[in-house]
């Protein structure tokens, strides 16, 4: 005989249903007695529907087809508004790049006026909300006899817990006056929600898949986004399933455990039970770290990170269960350049990298011993370790085979993955989960969890707050309906009792209408118990000695986790990094370059840092004025520090490598690394010949002196250096000062200085002048042809013949200096006229006197000459006539 028909004591089920509902029990057949059921009508065998069809009516059919497709749409809705909340903190996070991203989406809102741009966004919330079912949603684009894809899997977790409550609350409500006589008509609803809820998913994504065409040069790219798959039909039905069913579940007027419950809880005590302290696992545990990362993410990432949480915070709450537990994390990348960056495949723990803080490990570690505890204090609760439990060895299997079927589901479950195929002849995954053997790992706190059940959390019962055992055991229906099962199960194992020995045991798992009965299978009612001796009280020494050895090993914890903060909190603030970046920041910002040099030294000679002392540098105008610290990330024993600049009212961002390869103490010791990447500059400076000093900001520096113009490099902090060269005499110049302008923005840009040396018009004037004094000097000499002179008189070897020469300066030519560097010439541009006296003996006989008359000549003075400067002396050397 069926035992949904009858008790376990093999007494028949009574025929009893509430006033004014719906059951599952079918109405006599007509021509039969009302007592008559269609089952048992004459001829109805072979010409009616199993009895669970023919016993529902159309508000069985309808009410789960109503929760599935309200569960679809409400996780459309809830995809819609994650979006949405996402869009709001991208724009109060005030960084350019998301408002610009923010601006142009609802400027695109607002100005779409295509028809086809509308449909996209109407159909765009129905494909993402694909990735709630952990289906993948694909772009496939095409064009110009080219084809790529690219496919991504990542689980939105909230807006399919928002479908989720919106099926069981419908189902809930809507069932209201329904009463489910069996639990075959319970599940039958659930598939038939299961299967409205996938079928709505499919025609919905099927119809709104975004397609679109974007011009591409000369062709045209077609481009598809779908989120339809065999993964959004099966875990959308399976969603649809377990939601309705669970929704149902106060329903069912079963009055006694079937026959498969029964025989479960005899060879598997509290398997029925077994969810309960997983889900207070979980829920502890991705509770409290939930809200963790999104005070983190608000913190450190402001609100564009916050209140993106709504799509991230689940999964991220997820991989921290399973870090925090000691298992692992994979980021594996198959085929092509997705492969090279992930390395193949790469393992990370929760210490892995070495840039969380100490504190934080240890917190997520005590938070996954803390909701271990809790699950073992649910555990004992729901299934106390009686008589029956403790002669069934396959008992303590049970728990340990849930968590490894836990570590299975989550490593499943946290799945997130990109593919690439085809795209410009790249092709590949990257696919970040749990690792294979995670499910290992939770068998094992399966194991210690059940341990800690049997053996640990008794002794906890008595001491607890009412509230929190309250929590840990449950409703009083499901407490009821655990104590029938296991009634049911210790007869159906043998315990046989008779009605003059009835046990109450017995009448917990009789129907509440028979008399002395206790509470029927799936009443809310409690449970009927046996009597039992009251278990003794704890001796209050006992009691004692467990409070204090609670308390101890809870002031350790405390005391180590407290350790933990106050070490990483120095470590961050004291020693960390940013420390060592800002004493850098403090520095150049106040003008210290010895200081700045010394915490981060140039690596250049010693003649190149010729400006780096605090004469010149703390005399330079437009110095960096200001600094903020905008990120730090920790690698191990390298740290990259992030800082913003300011100088001249414009910022500038600088990033900062250090390394650790020592301690201070307990606390690790940064240095400086790879100033190249820092504020270091060149500034570049072309020097004349036999240059030896120059001034910057008021301040000599040496330069090495050689006999041709060269160019000497220096290495400068950001700032205004006012350069110059002091010329050797009032003839020489080297140009007016200079300023090398040095900016933070443009570190990867060298900066030049040219001198050249230049003559000034004091020397033309003066070289003229001693031109002219030669010119002078050569006049009074007295000969036909002055030796070094650019004039003279040509006698032609008749010397005899002429006599007492006197030259004249009639008038001086005008002059020009050439050539640069200690190569000069001193040329005259315009010529000058010069008067030869003299006398001539006109008597060509030589045997006759002489006959001397007096003669004039004129002559024109030009020519050129050597020119040198020698300190405030000017010498000239005329060529020869």
């Amino acid at each position: 005989m069926s035992s949904s028909a009858y008790g376990p004591a093999g007494e028949p089920r009574p025929e009893h249903e509430p006033q004014g509902s719906e059951t599952t029990r079918a109405m006599p057949a007509v021509g039969g007695s009302a007592g008559e059921s269609p089952a048992t009508a004459p001829g109805a065998a072979g010409s009616q529907l199993p009895a669970p069809l023919r016993a529902m009516t159309g508000r069985h059919w309808l009410v789960p087809v109503m929760a599935g497709v309200g569960g679809y749409l409400a996780t459309v809705l809830a995809t819609v508004l994650a979006l949405l909340i996402t869009l709001v903190g991208l724009a109060l996070s005030g960084d350019s790049s998301t408002h610009g991203l923010t601006s142009d989406v609802t400027g695109g809102l607002e100005t779409t006026t295509d028809g086809n741009q509308v449909w996209v966004l109407l159909c765009l919330p129905f494909q993402l909300a694909t990735l709630a079912f952990l289906a993948p949603l694909r772009l496939v684009m095409s064009g110009a006899g080219e084809g790529a894809s690219m496919g991504l899997i990542f689980p939105l977790y909230l807006p399919l817990l928002c479908g989720i409550t919106a099926a069981w609350l419908l189902a809930r409500k809507l069932s209201g006056r329904l009463t489910l006589d069996n639990r075959v008509v319970q599940w039958l609803m659930a598939a038939i929600a299961g299967l409205a809820w996938a079928v709505t998913a499919l025609i919905s994504t099927a119809s709104t898949v975004v397609r679109t065409e974007v011009p591409l040069f000369l062709s045209t790219l077609e481009m598809r986004l779908t989120g339809v798959s065999f993964a959004l039909v099966a875990v959308a039905f399976l969603v649809g399933v377990l939601s309705v069913a669970a929704a149902l579940d106060i329903r069912v007027a079963q009055p006694a455990p079937g026959r498969v419950v029964t025989t479960t809880e005899r060879y598997a005590p509290g398997l029925l039970q077994v969810l309960r302290p997983v889900v207070v696992h979980l829920l502890v545990f991705c509770v409290l770290a939930g809200l963790g990362i999104v005070i983190y993410a608000f913190v450190k990432g402001g609100a564009a990170a916050g209140f993106s949480a709504v799509l991230w915070a689940p999964v991220a709450a997820g991989m921290l269960f399973v870090l925090s537990h000691l298992s692992a994390v994979t980021i594996t990348g198959a085929g092509g350049w997705l492969a090279e960056a992930s390395g193949s495949s790469n393992i990370a723990y929760l210490w892995t990298d070495g840039d969380q803080p100490v504190w934080a490990m240890l917190l997520l570690i005590l938070l996954a011993v803390v909701s271990a505890v809790c699950a073992a204090l649910s555990w004992a609760r729901v299934r106390p370790v009686d008589e029956r439990v403790a002669r069934t060895v396959q008992s303590w299997a049970v728990l340990p085979v849930a968590y490894l079927l836990l570590g299975l589901l989550l490593t499943w479950l946290l799945r997130a993955s990109g593919q690439l195929g085809g795209l410009l002849g790249l092709d590949g995954v990257l696919a970040v989960r749990p690792v294979a053997w995670t499910c290992i790992v939770f068998l094992l706190w399966g194991a210690a969890i059940e341990a800690l059940a049997r053996f640990v959390a008794p002794a906890f019962m008595g001491v607890l707050p009412g509230g929190v055992n309250r929590v840990l055991r449950g409703s009083d229906r499901a407490r009821g309906r655990s104590s029938v099962v296991a009634a049911a199960a210790t007869m159906a194992g043998g315990a046989a009792v008779s009605t003059a020995e009835r046990t109450p045991h017995d009448d917990a798992a009789r129907p509440v209408s028979e008399p002395g009965s206790g509470p029927t299978y799936g009443s809310s009612a409690a449970p009927a118990v046996a009597p039992h001796t009251p278990r003794e009280p704890m001796d209050p020494a006992k009691k004692k000695r467990i409070r204090l050895l609670a308390l101890i090993v809870g002031s350790i914890i405390l005391l180590a986790v407290i350790a933990a903060i106050v070490f990483s909190v120095v470590s961050r603030t004291a020693f960390g990094p940013d420390k060592k970046a800002e004493e850098l920041m403090e520095a150049v910002v106040s003008g210290d370059a010895q200081r700045a040099t010394a915490l981060a030294d140039p690596n250049v000679s010693t003649q190149q840092r010729g400006l780096l002392t605090n004469d010149i540098y703390g005399a330079a105008e437009n110095r960096i004025s200001s600094y903020e610290i905008t990120d730090t990330t920790v690698d191990g024993d390298k740290a990259t520090v992030d800082a913003k600049v300011t100088q001249d009212n414009v910022s500038t961002d600088v990033a900062m490598n250090l390394v650790s390869d020592g301690r201070e103490g307990l606390f690790k010791s940064w240095r400086l690394e790879s100033p190249e990447s820092l504020l270091y500059q060149e500034v570049t400076v072309q020097v004349p010949a036999g240059v030896e000093t120059m001034n910057v900001n008021g301040n000599p520096v040496g330069i090495p002196s050689e006999s041709e113009p060269h160019s000497v490099s220096l290495t400068v902090l950001p700032g205004d250096y006012d350069m110059s060269v002091a010329a050797p005499s009032k003839y020489v110049t080297y140009g007016e000062p200079q300023t090398a302008e040095v900016r933070a923005d443009d570190r990867f840009m060298s900066d030049t200085v040219q001198f050249s040396m230049e003559h000034t018009p004091e020397l033309a004037q003066e070289a003229a002048r001693v031109a002219n004094a030669k010119l002078d000097e050569c006049a009074a000499s007295g000969s036909f042809d002055p030796e070094g002179c650019s004039f003279g008189f040509n006698s032609y070897d008749d010397n005899e013949d002429y006599r007492n020469p006197t030259w004249t300066i009639t008038e001086y030519p005008e002059y020009e200096v050439y050539g640069s560097g200690d190569t000069l010439t001193l040329s005259t541009s315009s010529a000058g006229e010069a008067k030869l006296e003299y006398q001539y003996n006109s008597e060509w006989d030589d045997d006759e006197p002489a006959d001397w008359e007096d003669q004039d000549t004129e002559t024109s003075l030009y020519g050129s000459g050597d020119l040198v400067v020698t300190g405030e002396t000017v010498e000239v050397t005329f060529s020869d006539y």
